[in-house]
């Protein structure tokens, strides 16, 4: 495949709208994570949910440093952001808009959180062996009993509390 700068516009065009008929295709929320799904890979879609979300931030008039706190995103990233939306920013305005709507957030956790357990949920059922410590402990710990649930937990709790087997451990007691 030809490298994006060597492409014509006139491919380029017909690239990106191949790119929106597909989405427009796509009948829900399900069906488009899917498609991105196989599209793109999670860091990718993260990044894109973190502009997503920063432009609606600042559209809600929120300022860089709350931004930064709240999505670990640069000030760099922020600005360029910002700096689409000065330019144009239809297409955030048009989101932010109908996800003030329609979309009210119902949890706490953020979008990239959301993003990030359905991805894993997906690739769990996709490729159980991939995943077989973590199906394993989940099993053993939904046969104990409290007491015992309680002393693992005591355990793991003088582990690194940042170890991923913490985090799994401490969610699944």
């Amino acid at each position: 495949m030809k490298k994006y700068s060597n492409i014509s516009k006139s491919d380029v065009g017909s690239l990106l709208e191949t790119l929106c008929q597909s989405l427009v295709l796509l009948n829900n929320a399900t069906e488009i994570m899917n498609l991105l799904t196989d599209l793109l890979t999670r860091e990718e879609m993260i990044m894109l949910a973190k502009r997503i979300k920063t432009a609606q931030l600042l559209i809600e008039g929120k300022g860089y440093r709350e931004i930064q706190d709240k999505l670990h995103i640069s000030h760099q990233t922020i600005a360029k952001v910002n700096q689409w939306l000065l330019e144009s920013g239809e297409g955030f305005r048009l989101v932010a808009k109908r996800n003030k709507k329609e979309f009210k957030e119902k949890s706490t956790k953020t979008g990239s959180q959301k993003l990030i357990e359905y991805e894993r949920r997906r690739n769990r059922k996709r490729y159980p062996i991939m995943f077989w410590p973590q199906l394993l402990i989940e099993d053993i710990v939904k046969t104990m009993n409290k007491s015992q649930k309680e002393k693992i937990k005591r355990t793991v709790e003088k582990l690194d509390h940042k170890s991923k087997i913490y985090k799994q451990l401490s969610k699944n007691l």
